[in-house]
């Protein structure tokens, strides 16, 4: 038996197939699947493109394929499964799939595809969702860039400009964030950065600026690690709406951290102790195997009844 995994997040979109016993027959990428970052058409063809890429590469055909679950950045709600469901009946005909948001992925990528914890997300952008014993869920974020995702790339790139601003204004203390970002953009002016910001309004260019916030973080700027706290206390009080909204405070349940902005390094350091008080018994892990695997084995356990 063989099973698709998609793992589609706001810039890329990670794709594998995987045997019953969760062995990795394939793996390929392609570009956003994401529909509200690059519309409809665009996200519907890098999926087809990747379902197609990653067939050949394993030598398979559709018929082949005995599930697929996919995790998408922006697919949260029933009405934006229904349209990637859709466009799955079209790509794959008859194969069982599992639509849901990449948050659900990443979960189970931590569990072996068990849909049960809580997982928090940082990336281009930011959620966290939590499912319960019994299947119910709640989510706080992901609600996209431009209305809020505070602890996401996008709002920590945002705030290390918005701190360069401030400190060639003098509102702010001079920060080791204008000259990183300055050299790293190439511009040799804070105001040069306005051209920059306008000129291409997407949340991967602001994203890619987070890991220069960290690296400054971690040389003893004050701005930067201010950026860091107020990220990180913007995630614990996203997933303290979460576990108390699930009634899970008392409870021994994974909770998963996960995305590129939650690898080992300062946020998730300033993380853990919020998270901790806020669930003592709760364990926090990270992914054992990429969300597009998790997706796999979602997929096989939805196939198995498990």
């Amino acid at each position: 038996m063989t099973f698709i995994g998609i793992d589609g997040g706001g810039t890329k979109t990670a794709g594998v197939i995987v045997d019953g016993e969760g062995r990795t027959l394939a793996r390929q990428q392609a570009g956003s699947t994401n529909f509200n970052a690059v519309g409809p058409d665009r996200a519907r063809q890098h999926l087809a493109e990747l379902i197609a890429a990653l067939l050949a590469s394993a030598n398979l055909t559709p018929m082949a394929v005995h599930g697929a679950g996919l995790g998408m950045s922006g697919v949260g709600r029933a009405d934006d499964r229904a349209r990637v469901a859709a466009w799955m009946e079209t790509i794959l005909p008859g194969v069982p799939c599992f639509v849901d948001n990449d948050a659900v992925i990443a979960l189970a990528a931590a569990t072996g595809g068990t849909l049960y914890g809580v997982v928090i997300v940082s990336g281009t952008g930011m959620i966290v969702v939590g499912i319960d014993r019994s299947g119910r869920r709640r989510r706080a974020g992901g609600w996209g860039p431009l209305i809020g995702e505070p602890g996401g790339g996008f709002a920590i790139g945002a705030a290390g400009l918005k701190a360069v601003a401030e400190a060639a204004d003098a509102i702010s203390p001079p920060t080791a964030l204008t000259a990183a970002l300055l050299d790293h953009l190439q511009v040799s002016t804070p105001e040069g950065l306005i051209a920059w910001a306008y000129r291409e309004v997407t949340w991967a260019r602001f994203a890619a600026l987070a890991p220069l916030v960290v690296r400054c973080a971690e040389q003893g700027d004050a701005s930067a690690a201010q950026i860091l706290v107020d990220a990180a206390d913007a995630l614990a009080r996203a997933a303290a709406a979460v576990v108390h909204g699930l009634e899970l405070a008392a409870q021994p349940f994974p909770f998963v951290l996960t995305g590129g902005n939650l690898q080992p390094g300062p946020l998730a350091t300033l993380l853990v102790p919020r998270l901790s008080a806020i669930a003592p018994a709760a364990r926090i892990v990270a992914p054992q195997v990429e969300a597009a695997v998790g997706a796999a084995l979602l997929a096989r356990n939805t196939a198995r009844g498990t």
